[in-house]
């Protein structure tokens, strides 16, 4: 019997202290609190048209409710559209597009107090477009005894769109900074144009090429007797010359391993296919990324094909 009595009292208390966090845990969470909401503008823009004033690009919506419900809302990822076409349909340059309360989803108890702005300046200009010439733009040095020749951007001129009074303005679109540096060993690389507006936009198929050779300035190293080698399908009858000399300058480092540098070089004679009798060949010459050709002595040879 006192055991019984012992266990209803102790399951009093449970429930009682159950109760007691239950009202505090409601109590707490119905209590009114005032927070923001920040808001992502979305804008639908009439085909022809562009902004020639940026517009704001988010709205905060200052929400009071019970607590229980904020972070549903402050965690949800929302965002409002607007869409220019309907906002004006009267075709105007200039308007106001006022934000709703009524445009934020809310759980029942929240209320929008205020938004800010709640009236956004909506300025507007015709879309145009216009071909305007590249211009590269270069940081960084190359290697001593090493210039830049023959650069050459391709397309050497590009289509872009953008607000009439910024288009009519613009001579020329330069290049993102090219690093000269890493250009050796190389004989093209892709680069960026420089938007110096965000309203203005290329066609997304739009891509730029800087090509370009680096010459040597000066050589630090002569080779003799390097092999020609022939690429032809045709018998080869007679050539008197059957090596080459090079001029080349080569990193230091390479320079150490001497002894090894002709095994990583290569001339070829390209027979132009169907060639019959005597013809004139130029020299080509394959060297390492790090080697730079200065002088080839031939440049061209004469072969006799049958």
């Amino acid at each position: 019997m006192k055991m019984r009595q012992r266990m209803k009292k102790h399951s009093m208390k449970f429930i009682s202290l159950f109760l007691s966090i239950f009202l505090w845990a409601y109590v707490l969470n119905s209590e009114k609190v005032r927070f923001e909401k920040t808001l992502m503008l979305e804008y639908i823009l009439p085909e022809d048209m562009m902004f020639a004033v940026k517009a704001p690009k988010e709205v905060t919506f200052i929400i009071e409710g019970p607590r229980a419900f904020v972070r549903s809302i402050v965690d949800r990822e929302d965002h409002l559209v607007i869409d220019l076409n309907r906002a004006n349909s009267k075709r105007e340059l200039s308007f106001n597009v006022d934000i709703n309360p009524a445009q934020l989803a809310l759980p029942f108890g929240m209320v929008v107090e205020r938004v800010s702005p709640r009236r956004i300046p909506i300025r507007l200009e015709r879309k145009a477009s216009k071909i305007v010439p590249l211009r590269a733009q270069f940081i960084g040095n190359l290697p001593e005894k090493l210039s830049l020749i023959k650069p050459e951007l391709q397309p050497s001129e590009v289509e872009v769109y953008g607000p009439r009074s910024v288009i009519a303005s613009l001579k020329y679109l330069p290049t993102r900074p090219i690093d000269l540096e890493p250009l050796v060993g190389q004989e093209n690389v892709p680069v960026e144009v420089a938007l110096s507006d965000d309203r203005l936009s290329l066609p997304s198929d739009s891509k730029v090429t800087f090509k370009y050779q680096l010459k040597a300035t000066s050589g630090n190293l002569t080779l003799k007797d390097i092999p020609i080698k022939f690429l032809t399908r045709s018998k080869i009858n007679d050539t008197k010359i059957k090596f080459a000399t090079l001029k080349l300058l080569v990193p230091e480092k390479v320079l150490k391993n001497r002894s090894k540098i002709s095994s990583t070089i290569q001339v070829w004679a390209d027979i132009p296919e169907n060639a019959k009798g005597q013809v004139t060949v130029p020299l080509k010459v394959v060297l390492p990324p790090s080697m730079h050709l200065l002088e080839i002595s031939p440049k061209t040879i004469i072969v006799n094909i049958q």
